[in-house]
């Protein structure tokens, strides 16, 4: 009877110390999911970002190459009428 006494607060022991272990890693789960939404939300943004950015660089190099195109053009024409 003693020896089954003993199991049982051994087993009750055991039981309590897992349930605890369930608690920290429930809480630990909850803690890193919460940063990995947190990390999503900022790769979105950083995403729309650069969107944002490489429209800007697109446009900017196009209005470069116009103005490139337009001066080359013109630089034709005065060398043209100089010569």
């Amino acid at each position: 009877m003693r020896r089954l006494k003993a199991q049982n607060e051994e087993l009750t022991r055991q039981n309590q110390d897992l349930n605890s272990w369930k608690a920290r890693l429930t809480q630990e789960n909850y803690e890193l999911q919460r940063q990995v939404q947190e990390l999503d939300s900022s790769n979105g943004a950083m995403a729309k970002a650069r969107a944002a950015l490489q429209q800007q660089l697109d446009e900017a190099k196009a209005k470069l190459d116009e103005e490139s195109r337009v001066s080359k053009s013109h630089y034709l024409q005065t060398g043209r009428r100089l010569g």
